[in-house]
């Protein structure tokens, strides 16, 4: 349902991409086009994997292609998102030097939370949870395998430490055996782990992470995008800023699912939660689908031309656009004749 409506998504950001008249706004979309399309090979990597990479040379094929594939989703809508603030406060810069203040910025971020996992193809491998991890396993598969399908039982921590020494890691090399009492309080920790598939949630752990890190990132200049906008009020197309709060949403909901996921231990609650977290997700989505499509809408009628038009010519004398949305806003929450000025003014009305 999620790669439908990313598909949905992609078709209309395209068209509003050939039909926008404003060649500023065209930019916008342009990056919008780039991470839904991401968002869709994303979600094409089990069946990339499946379908076309098969046999034993290929086995970590999928694995890497999920790998890459999400790090390109953060990456394409940081730069989405970050490049529509730039275009917002820097609204007079041309289009070349905001793709170049866009794509610094969110580099600089990304580089510094990325950079192992571009230059290490495996680089999930090598953190020293799941190397201690594999050292657990690997004593239990290779001592206690037949012990542990008969009855289930897997020996306390305790017993683990008298043959287990975990090792520090660093860069992937061990550096040294942990003492005593840290040993069996590492083992603790790790135990719940060896069970079932739940070596997936401390395998993932490092990339979700970072994610977290990049959302919080894009949610700081969404702020900012609302911020500017309140304070100064600049001229903006229809539309923009209701899909503006809908990636806040979008980028909050990222947070809480990759929190959640880092932070469970039973891979089966992971995808139960999971689950549960991408109805809200979808929810959000279905509401772009809705705003991106009056943006459309918007841009191809007669009022839309000369306002976006306007706009791009003439924006000093153009008011913000007051659409539906405002309206109800207006009238539910506020008192229409303090905030009937410029900020809520619609120029249909002029």
């Amino acid at each position: 349902m999620g790669r439908l409506i990313a598909s949905l998504l992609l078709i209309t950001s395209l068209t509003i991409l050939t039909k926008e008249s404003n060649k500023k706004n065209r930019a916008i979309f342009l990056n919008f086009v780039i991470f839904f399309f991401a968002v869709i090979l994303q979600g094409a990597v089990d069946f990339i994997g499946s379908a076309f990479f098969r046999g034993e040379e290929f086995k970590y094929a999928n694995f890497l292609s999920w790998e890459f594939t999400t790090i390109a989703y953060i990456l394409f809508l940081s730069a989405a998102i970050v490049y529509l603030v730039i275009d917002l406060l820097f609204h007079n810069m041309k289009r070349y030097q905001k793709y170049l203040a866009t794509y610094t910025i969110v580099l600089v971020f990304f580089g510094f939370h990325f950079y192992p996992f571009v230059l290490i193809s495996f680089y999930l491998y090598s953190p020293q949870d799941i190397k201690q991890w594999k050292s657990l396993d690997d004593y239990l598969e290779g001592t206690h395998t037949e012990a542990v399908k008969t009855d289930g039982n897997i020996p306390t921590a305790v017993e683990l430490a008298t043959s287990v020494k975990l090792q520090s890691w660093s860069n992937g090399q061990p550096i040294g055996d942990l003492y005593p009492r840290e040993n069996i309080k590492r083992i603790e920790e790790l135990m719940p782990y060896l069970e079932a598939d739940n070596w997936k949630v401390l395998f993932c752990k490092p990339i979700f992470l970072k994610i977290i890190y990049m959302n919080v990132l894009l949610i700081g200049f969404i702020i900012l995008f609302f911020g500017y906008q309140y304070k100064k009020d600049p001229p903006q197309g229809a539309y923009i800023d209701k899909i503006m709060f809908l990636f806040l949403l979008f980028c909050s909901m990222e947070i809480v699912h990759n929190w959640g996921f880092i932070k469970s231990i039973e891979w089966t609650s992971v995808s139960e939660m999971f689950s549960i977290g991408q109805y809200v997700t979808l929810v959000i989505e279905l509401l772009m689908v809705l705003f991106f499509s009056l943006r459309l809408k918007f841009i191809t009628s007669v009022q839309g031309e000369f306002y976006e038009t306007e706009l791009a010519t003439n924006p000093q004398q153009v008011s913000r656009w007051r659409d539906w949305v405002d309206n109800i806003v207006l009238a539910k929450f506020f008192n229409f004749k303090i905030f009937n000025g410029r900020l809520f003014q619609n120029p249909s009305s002029k």
